[in-house]
């Protein structure tokens, strides 16, 4: 049996649909893409670069992300392959598979 995940800090999640496991996956990925340092381009679009490579890796290829302070979305995604949420104050992250 997994062991059960210790709560996360700071992590708010606006809306989903997906599984548990690809939940803690997103929230896991994020949190470590926004540690990375990063001297050179765009940060929000290297922090959305990094989790969709995680997740084409883990989960298949075909998922897009979003990360930033503010944006706009209006798209479709596949059953189960949501997910909006925040892993630090006033930063969102969108990631689906179209």
């Amino acid at each position: 049996m997994a062991a059960v995940p210790a709560p996360i800090k700071n992590v708010q999640i606006f809306a989903e649909d997906v599984s548990e496991e690809m939940r803690a996956f997103a929230i896991k990925t994020s949190q470590e893409a926004f540690q990375m340092t990063i001297t050179k381009g765009k940060v929000f679009g290297t922090i959305a670069s990094n989790v969709r490579t995680e997740f084409d890796k883990e989960y298949g290829m075909g998922w897009n992300c979003v990360a930033g302070k503010s944006f706009g979305t209006c798209l479709t995604h596949e059953i189960k392959s949501y997910m909006y949420f925040s892993v630090l104050p006033d930063i969102y992250v969108l990631i689906w598979k179209g």
